[in-house]
């Protein structure tokens, strides 16, 4: 889980309320805010209420949900390859091997919404290939730069692994506790 709109403890500074809002919406550092932060409210408090109103047509009981329900990063894993995230975000992840290339495989997003009434139609798929731009993915909006800092690194990581010379992978102690798990989660069902 991963507090949104709250200032690191290891800044030397405390942003204002509207610079917290401005790194959530990724804003160009020298473009006009797309939105502004009353006096009096937090950013926080106004993005949870402007998600309260979003979801009011769809979510039953959308005014009873927490600020950390509508704000905050949940990320969960359904071993072995479905990643939803949590409370009212709509982003999940699949990643599917390949075909048989041991090096590569399909990392999915969908965007996933609640709905009332008829079922609309089901998107169309996009897919990109494998040196393509994540921008290349319009739907995907302002995440599409979001997954190209992500991802962008992924091939020297993989270079790294295979050029090391000891035979085993360190991982950190916090950020890298899903990987650890789900490896733990693997062995565990193949030698069983």
């Amino acid at each position: 889980i991963t507090p949104n709109m709250t200032p690191s403890p290891h800044l030397g500074w405390q942003p204002s309320e509207q610079d917290q809002l401005d790194a959530m919406l990724t804003r160009d550092i020298d473009g006009e805010p797309q939105l502004r932060v009353p006096e009096g409210v937090t950013a926080r408090r106004l993005m949870a209420q402007m998600a309260r109103m979003q979801l009011r047509a769809s979510v039953a009981g959308a005014d009873d949900l927490t600020d950390a329900e509508l704000n905050d990063s949940f990320y969960y894993t359904l071993f072995p390859n479905f990643h939803p995230w949590g409370a009212h975000n709509r982003i999940t992840y699949r990643f599917r091997p390949n075909g048989n290339d041991p090096n590569s495989c399909l990392m999915e997003v969908f965007f996933l919404s609640a709905f009332r009434g008829k079922r609309p139609p089901p998107a169309k798929l996009h897919l990109l290939g494998p040196d393509e731009d994540w921008t290349k993915a319009p739907e995907l909006g302002f995440l599409a730069k979001v997954f190209n800092q992500d991802t962008g690194n992924l091939f020297r990581v993989q270079d790294g692994l295979r050029a090391a010379a000891h035979g085993h992978v360190t991982l950190a102690g916090y950020q890298e506790t899903k990987p650890r798990h789900f490896h733990a989660l693997l062995e565990k069902f193949i030698s069983a």
